[in-house]
């Protein structure tokens, strides 16, 4: 069995691609829309727990806009949802 060349992996990746889409469209474009609506004064990140938490609030929009986008239908979407949240919630220290 040869090795995969770049351009074969490049082919693959664009039929995953071509596939996500037909279910999420581009969803990548509508996400930058969300967080201004949802941050509009923008946000300030210093720590590292901040960009941890930011990056995984991040995906919990991503996995909720593509949801949206699959008419509420396609359960990984919304399942992902709940694992980036216990990760959020795992990353949160509580007052004491």
């Amino acid at each position: 069995m040869s090795q995969k060349t770049a351009a074969d992996i490049l082919k693959e990746a664009s039929k995953t691609f071509l596939e996500r889409n037909k279910i999420y469209g581009d969803n990548y474009k509508s996400v930058g829309r969300v967080m201004k609506a949802l941050f509009p004064n923008g946000v300030n990140l210093k720590t590292e727990e901040d960009f941890n938490t930011w990056h995984l609030f991040e995906l919990v929009i991503v996995k909720i806009t593509r949801f949206a986008n699959s008419n509420l239908k396609h359960k990984d979407s919304i399942h992902d949802t709940a694992v980036y949240s216990a990760m959020i919630e795992s990353l949160i220290k509580e007052d004491k």
